[in-house]
């Protein structure tokens, strides 16, 4: 199994200098595996890129004040393409894993944010050896091969 990262669906659906190495890499392998707050993260940066752009929102609270009233129909089109995408591929969803106390310790052990720390003991959880991410902080979890 390999694990694919927010960054590596981040530049498959904004156009970038990745964006075509991203659809390559997404293409050629198999047995992929995603997490749902790795879906939370890309879902919430699909709406905010969108948001600012269609509706001129780069605020926090504009912006969830914004959905309570009109819900996020200004982003379902990419929203689904996303879901479409998960699907297309076969990406399994899995269930974050993260102990409070492991979280904390590979935290401060191979300096990640808090949700790099829960996408690698995640993967640990599941055995997963393999990340599909552009993230280099990945490369210091002794556990994990980064592709590319």
């Amino acid at each position: 199994m390999k694990f694919i990262d927010a960054n590596m669906f981040y530049y498959y659906m904004f156009k970038s200098k990745y964006t075509e190495q991203a659809a390559k890499i997404l293409k050629q392998h198999h047995d992929l595996v995603t997490s749902t707050g790795v879906l939370n993260e890309v879902m919430f940066v699909i709406i905010r890129r969108l948001a600012g752009k269609r509706l001129g929102i780069r605020r926090i609270a504009k912006l969830r004040s914004y959905i309570r009233s009109n819900g996020v129909g200004f982003a379902l089109t990419e929203l689904e393409r996303f879901v479409k995408l998960i699907e297309a591929l076969g990406i399994a969803v899995l269930q974050d894993y993260a102990d409070s106390r492991e979280l904390l310790e590979a935290m401060a052990k191979y300096n990640l944010p808090p949700s790099d720390a829960v996408i690698a003991l995640t993967c640990k959880h599941y055995g997963i050896g393999a990340i599909l991410t552009f993230d280099e902080d990945f490369k210091r979890v002794p556990w994990l091969k980064v592709i590319p």
